[in-house]
């Protein structure tokens, strides 16, 4: 469950991307670019999406500054050229989607050794309440 986002834009930017490589005619691809540039832009983010599918949290930090890089990037993009009516619908939808996603796992935080058990006596020692006696 906590891969789904990334598995759905994943399968989405796949499906894009054979979709306008091989049935550029069919009626739901009009809404999709079949420019080489959109196309690389689908590989690289579904790239980006299958590493962090493959991948176990935490990543590490330089993966994820260039994950989160990535993902500001193309959604900023998409946003732009969206908002001056250059890039169409599917595209639109399946860049930011991913963007999205990228963006959210690139945010994750590493844990710091795990978790830590605090008796009642150290808890009451030092949490500075004076309704705990």
């Amino acid at each position: 469950m906590s891969k789904l986002l990334l598995l759905l834009s994943f399968l989405s930017l796949v499906i894009l991307a054979l979709g306008t490589a091989f049935l550029h005619n069919n009626t739901i691809f009009w809404l999709a670019s079949g420019s080489p540039v959109y196309q690389y832009v689908r590989e690289i983010l579904a790239t980006v999406l299958f590493v962090q599918l493959i991948t176990h949290p935490p990543r590490h930090i330089v993966f994820r500054l260039l994950a989160g890089l990535t993902a500001m990037l193309v959604g900023g993009w998409a946003l732009a050229a969206t908002y001056n009516g250059s890039m169409p619908f599917l595209d639109t939808l399946s860049l930011l989607a991913s963007a999205s996603a990228i963006g959210v796992t690139a945010l994750e935080v590493k844990p710091e050794g795990g978790e830590k058990k605090i008796n009642y006596r150290q808890a009451k020692a030092g949490s500075g309440n004076p309704f705990i006696a």
